[in-house]
């Protein structure tokens, strides 16, 4: 086999993965519009195929079910909220009160971005158990992960364990809390960060260490 046709047939697989690509965008952009003005349940495959342009086998064959459709809009979320970009910086913090600061800032600004396809997943998730329990668990792990970084620093309360720490950030953080913030208090978005960060510090870490 010569290496031009190697390269053809790699040409040829690159292209098909490309227009693989455009087309399941073309459908969870399709599919994100959809929900978000008719709701998860009011809407069906054949209207998301129409909205986006392919037969609605392609969906099907694409991503097999809506729930699935939906699965895929909830994972584009954090990157649309820069997620790298705030790991990254809460990585390079050392400093406790700077790690929280920071992630406050990170959940304010993914729930500023990402609220209607959180209001989505929520109602997806209240018919598709399997993608609610997938969401908690992903959500419980990057919470862990935020305590036991602060752990390394020696600045966790004393007498709280691991568990109890995550809890914690686990109730502050919720999209619960945040939408009582700022739809029911009417707080602009800047004082619910600054409100998450007093509060993760108080709760998360010794005083003395709050205090500094």
């Amino acid at each position: 086999m010569s290496d031009q046709s190697t390269s053809r047939r790699q040409y040829r697989s690159s292209l098909r993965a490309a227009q693989a690509s455009r087309t399941r965008a073309a459908i969870t952009g399709a599919a994100r519009e959809l929900f978000e003005t008719s709701g998860f349940a009011g809407t069906t495959i054949a209207q998301i195929a129409k909205h986006a342009g392919v037969a609605t086998q392609t969906v099907y064959a694409a991503f097999g079910s809506k729930a699935k459709v939906a699965r895929a809009i909830v994972e584009q979320m954090e990157e649309s909220a820069d997620a790298a970009l705030w790991r990254e910086r809460i990585a390079a913090e050392d400093d406790p009160q700077r790690i929280l600061r920071a992630f406050a800032e990170w959940t304010g600004a993914f729930f500023s971005a990402s609220m209607p396809q959180l209001l989505m997943a929520r109602e997806v998730a209240a018919e598709m158990e399997e993608m609610a329990a997938e969401g908690n668990a992903r959500r419980r792990a990057g919470l862990t992960a935020l305590i036991q970084r602060i752990a390394t620093t020696g600045a966790i309360r004393r007498g709280l364990s691991e568990v109890e720490a995550v809890d914690r950030a686990w109730i502050l953080t919720g999209l619960d809390t945040y939408l009582n913030a700022t739809s029911g208090c009417g707080w602009p978005p800047a004082s619910y960060v600054n409100w998450l960060a007093d509060m993760l510090v108080q709760q998360l870490l010794e005083p003395d260490s709050a205090q500094n």
